[in-house]
């Protein structure tokens, strides 16, 4: 008995961290579409244009009917351009159903980065892998816990821009290779929608006993159906992490206790030449 009810709990807890994790990545609630399709005539072309207009601060794909793809950055994206007449001309812009998905497909693996550590320098903590059954029978989620008291600063695993949130006591960080990472069950965020985070900068506050990362991608591969609604169309993954020595992939069902520190190669691995050579003159 004692048996099944450990099972009961390890569930319900694995449900409770996948249902907060959605709550802070998903935008399904917001009042307004993040992504908004405007057909608007240009007088200095002479034409209509199809524009999305991307409403938050990091990637979106938008996927139209007939597995139609564009990649939408923040601000104005001109998709389609016809010239026309006159400004009451209609173009021949069809009204196709279309969605939108936070992210954009991947150049590379998301395993060529490499992720600091979430907690202080200098004090050890506990890394436990989290591995659940996904929204469907054929995928796992896979999250990270980190041993934290409460009220610890939690800081960027890897720099790259906030992005809107769900749940104000979370953090989403779209990186530079388009992955995510997704800060939550915290008290509070320390960044804004739109900030630009450096790996090491404070992102949040923990809310006691464990802070949880989740990492994904939009994975082109759940768009082979060519259907414009896909219901999860992500990828978790682990990330290789520096535990002061070496990289390491947290294992499906280890823990390890880790003392966080922060290299040159962590900090400038997502700079720009430019950025690493000014970066590194002020180190000296």
């Amino acid at each position: 008995m004692r048996y099944r009810i450990f099972i009961v709990l390890l569930a319900f807890a694995s449900t409770m961290y996948s249902q907060e994790f959605m709550r802070v990545f998903s935008l399904n609630n917001s009042p307004e579409p993040i992504v908004q399709n405007i057909v608007r005539y240009n007088p200095a072309t002479k034409s209509k244009e199809r524009i999305y207009i991307n409403n938050d601060h990091c990637s979106y794909m938008v996927v139209r009917k007939g597995a139609r793809y564009y990649n939408a950055f923040p601000g104005e994206n001109l998709v389609e351009s016809r010239p026309v007449q006159s400004q009451a001309s209609e173009g021949n812009f069809s009204k196709t159903e279309y969605r939108y998905y936070r992210g954009i497909f991947l150049k590379n693996e998301p395993a060529n980065g490499y992720y600091a550590l979430p907690l202080a320098v200098g004090e050890s903590i506990l890394i436990a892998p989290h591995t659940i059954r996904a929204r469907n029978s054929e995928r796992t989620e896979n999250y990270l816990s980190f041993s934290a008291q409460n009220n610890d600063t939690v800081y960027a695993m890897r720099g790259g821009v906030a992005c809107l949130v769900g749940d104000n006591k979370g953090v989403v960080i779209n990186h530079i290779d388009e992955t995510f990472a997704v800060y939550f069950h915290m008290r509070s965020a320390l960044v804004q929608p739109g900030d630009a985070v450096e790996v090491g900068q404070p992102v949040g506050l923990a809310a006691g006993g464990k802070v949880y990362v989740g990492f994904v991608y939009l994975d082109e591969k759940y768009f082979k159906q060519k259907e414009v609604a896909v219901e999860y169309p992500y990828t978790h993954f682990v990330p290789q992490l520096w535990d002061g020595e070496q990289f390491f992939q947290p294992g499906e069902m280890a823990k390890s206790i880790v003392v966080p520190t922060l290299t040159t190669d962590l900090i400038t691995q997502d700079m720009t030449k430019a950025q690493k050579k000014r970066y590194l003159k002020g180190k000296k």
